[in-house]
C-alpha cells in the first residue's frame, strides 16, 4: 500500500514520520523546497514538489485502488478538491482534513458526494481530548479503550504525589491497575517492576475507571468536579471545547481580543460568556476571577503564551491547567512545570489517521511522547501466534507490553500466567519501532508493502511531476 500525503504542515510531517517507520510506501506532496529539504533530511519518504490539487501531479503518481491519498493542506475547500481529484484518478481511500465547523455542521452534499472516505478535523479532536481531561480530574491525558471498559491516563509525579523514590512493584493498591509507561526527561521508560517512579515524571497507568479513581486518591490526587472553566484565545479548538462544556452543564468563559471573532462565538455559543480583551493582561485575568475558575486552558496560537499563561493560573490557584502546544518535543518539559497536562492536536490528528489507515484488527490508537511510543487495541485473531500461550513465554520484544486483555467482556490486568485467547481485546504499549512487529503477533496474515512503483523510484528521495 502506498500513502501519498497533500501538505506536509505539522499534520503530515507527523503522518509521514508516523507511516514511514512501519515500511508504508509514503509519498509527500509539498510545494515548499525547505519543507521538502527538511524531509528528505530527516524522513525514510518519497518527495514530490508540486502542487497536490493539479491533476498532471496525481497522474504522475500513477493512482491505484491500493493507494491512500491525505489530504491535509491548510484550506478546507483544497483538501475536498484533492480528494475529488484523486478519487476519480483511480484512488482506492481518501482522507481529508475539514476544520470549519460550518462544513462539519451543514454540508451541502454527502462526504461520498464529494468522494470522501474519512473526515478528520484536528481541533474537534483535540476539543474532545480536552473535555476528557478536565472531566477525569485526577489524570493528565485521558483515553478510553474497549468502548470505555479501560482507561489509560497520565499522571504527572509532583511533590504532593505519595510515589516518589517507590519502586514499582512496592506502590500499594495497584491490584487491579498497571504502570505502562513513565515518561522522564523527555525519555519513554516501558517499566519493570524493579523501576522507581520519581518526582518529575510522568505516568500512565491503565485499568478500569473505578481502580483508577481508587489509585488516585490513595496517592493524594483526590477528584473534584469542575463546574467552571476559562478558556483563552477564541479559534475553533474554543469553539468546539465549549460547546461540549456547556453541553455537560459547564458554565464557559472564553477571552479572546478579536472584535469579530468575539461576535461570532457569542451568536455560535449563546451559553458561554465572551469576554473581548487580552488575555496576557493579568489585571483582566484578575477582574474575570481567574483565582474562582475550577479550571483554565490556554488556545492561543503562540506555544510560549500558552505555557506561560496556564502556569499563571496554576500560581494564582486554578486546580486544572491545560496548555496547547504544536511542539510535541514541548510536551515533556510542559509537563514537569506544573501544568497539568499538554495537547498536541497534530498528534491527535495524526493518531486518528493511522487508526483509519491500519484498519483491520486495529481498533483504537494513542500516541507517546511525540510519536515515539504507541498504545494499541488490537483483536486477536485466533489463529495469531500470540494465542493460548502464557504470556511469560510470548517472544514479546523488550518494548513491548501488554497492558490489558478483555475476555468475553472482563477486563484482566494481566500477569505471567495469563492467557490471551481468540477474539479477545488486548491493549499493548510499545516503541514505534515494534508496531509491525505487534501486528503480526495478533494477526493471521502480514501486511503486503511491496509496490513497484516504489521500487522504481527509492533511490532517489525526491521526483518531479512531468
Amino acid at each position: 500500500m502506498r500513502i501519498i500525503i497533500i501538505g506536509a504542515g505539522k499534520v503530515g510531517y507527523q503522518i509521514a514520520e508516523s507511516l514511514s517507520k512501519e515500511s508504508f510506501d509514503v509519498i509527500v506532496v509539498e510545494q515548499d523546497q525547505e519543507v521538502i529539504d527538511r524531509i528528505n533530511e530527516n524522513l525514510d519518504v518519497m518527495t514530490l514538489k508540486s502542487n497536490g490539487l493539479l491533476s498532471s501531479t496525481l497522474k504522475s503518481i500513477g493512482l491505484n485502488r491500493e493507494d491512500t491519498v491525505i489530504a491535509v493542506t491548510e484550506s478546507d475547500e483544497a483538501n475536498m478538491l484533492a480528494c475529488l481529484s484523486a478519487k476519480n484518478l483511480g484512488a482506492g481511500t481518501t482522507i481529508a482534513r475539514i476544520r470549519n465547523p460550518e462544513y462539519t455542521n451543514d454540508w451541502a452534499v454527502t462526504k461520498d458526494q464529494l468522494s470522501i472516505d474519512y473526515i478528520i478535523n484536528p481541533e474537534k479532536s483535540t476539543a474532545n481530548e480536552i473535555s476528557r481531561m478536565l472531566t477525569f480530574s485526577p489524570a493528565g491525558a485521558v483515553e478510553d479503550f474497549a468502548k470505555g471498559k479501560v482507561q489509560m491516563v497520565s499522571i504527572p509525579i509532583d511533590e504532593s504525589v505519595k510515589l516518589n523514590q517507590i519502586k514499582i512493584k512496592d506502590v500499594q493498591n495497584m491490584e487491579h491497575i498497571l504502570v505502562a509507561s513513565i515518561i522522564r526527561k523527555g525519555e519513554l521508560i516501558i517499566p519493570k517492576g524493579n523501576d522507581m517512579i520519581k518526582t518529575g515524571d510522568t505516568i500512565y497507568i491503565i485499568g478500569q475507571r473505578q481502580d483508577i479513581l481508587k489509585f488516585c486518591k490513595s496517592i493524594g490526587k483526590t477528584p473534584h468536579r469542575v463546574s467552571n472553566v476559562m478558556i483563552l484565545g477564541g479559534g475553533h479548538i474554543a469553539y468546539y471545547l465549549a460547546e461540549n462544556l456547556t453541553y455537560m452543564g459547564i458554565s464557559v468563559k472564553i477571552i479572546e481580543k478579536d472584535p469579530e471573532r468575539c461576535k461570532e462565538l457569542s451568536e455560535a455559543l449563546p451559553n458561554s460568556l465572551i469576554i473581548k480583551g487580552d488575555g496576557t493582561d493579568i489585571n483582566l485575568l484578575k477582574m474575570e476571577n481567574i483565582m474562582q475558575m475550577d479550571a483554565f486552558v490556554a488556545l492561543t496560537g503562540i506555544d510560549e503564551e500558552n505555557v506561560m499563561l496556564a502556569l499563571l493560573a496554576k500560581q494564582m490557584g486554578v486546580k486544572r491547567v491545560v496548555a496547547k502546544v504544536s511542539r510535541s518535543n514541548y510536551i515533556p518539559l510542559v509537563e514537569t512545570i506544573g501544568i497539568d497536562a499538554a495537547i498536541t492536536p497534530s498528534m491527535i490528528t495524526a493518531g486518528e489517521i493511522l487508526r483509519f489507515i491500519r484498519g483491520g484488527r486495529v481498533i483504537s490508537l494513542m500516541l507517546l511522547l511525540g510519536g515515539e511510543g504507541e498504545i494499541m487495541e488490537l483483536d486477536a485473531h485466533p489463529d495469531c501466534e500470540a494465542v493460548n500461550t502464557p504470556l511469560r513465554d510470548l517472544d514479546l520484544p523488550k518494548d513491548v507490553l501488554i497492558t490489558a486483555i478483555i475476555h468475553k467482556g472482563k477486563v484482566i490486568v494481566p500477569h505471567g500466567n495469563d492467557v490471551v485467547r481468540g477474539n479477545d481485546q488486548v491493549i499493548v504499549l510499545c516503541r514505534t519501532s515494534e508496531v509491525n512487529r505487534v501486528r503480526e503477533m495478533f494477526s493471521s496474515t502480514e501486511r503486503n508493502h511491496k509496490n513497484g512503483f516504489w521500487d522504481h523510484f527509492k533511490g532517489s528521495r525526491t521526483f518531479t511531476a512531468s
